[in-house]
C-alpha cells in the first residue's frame, strides 16, 4: 500500500491516507484492521460502494469522483451496512466525525499525491 496525502481545495485541508488500488487490498479495506487515527484515513481507488462488515467501529465515507469532486459524504456509518454512489472512482475512509471536524463536504476536491522516500 502506498503513502500519500490528500489534499482538498479550495479548504487545504491534509489528510494523511493509505491508498488501497490493489484488488485484494480494496476487498479487505479496514476489516479487522484498527480504525484509522485523526487526520488520516484509506484512500480506495478504484471505487464506487463500500461495506463496513467486519469494520470495528462506524467510519465517515467520502466519495469522490474521477475529476476528485467530492460527491457525497456518509457521517457515521455503522458496521454491516454498505453504501454506494454510482458516480464515485474513490472513496476515502476516515474514522467517525473526521469529516465534519475536518469540514469535508461536497463540492471540494480532493486531490492524491503520493509520498517518496519510504514514505517517512
Amino acid at each position: 500500500m502506498a503513502i500519500g496525502t490528500l489534499v482538498s481545495e479550495p479548504a487545504g485541508i491534509r489528510i494523511r491516507a493509505r491508498s488501497a488500488s490493489r484488488a485484494t487490498e480494496r476487498l479487505v479495506g479496514l476489516i479487522a484492521q484498527p480504525l484509522p487515527a485523526a487526520g488520516s484515513g484509506l484512500w480506495i481507488e478504484p471505487c464506487r460502494s463500500v461495506h463496513t462488515f467486519g469494520v470495528r467501529g462506524p467510519l465517515d465515507l467520502v466519495f469522490v469522483s474521477r475529476s476528485g469532486l467530492v460527491l457525497r459524504v456518509c457521517e457515521r456509518v455503522p458496521p454491516r451496512t454498505a453504501r454506494v454512489t454510482w458516480d464515485a472512482r474513490a472513496v476515502l475512509e476516515l474514522r467517525a466525525g473526521e469529516t465534519h471536524r475536518l469540514g469535508l463536504r461536497p463540492g471540494m476536491r480532493l486531490h492524491w499525491s503520493k509520498e517518496t522516500g519510504g514514505g517517512k
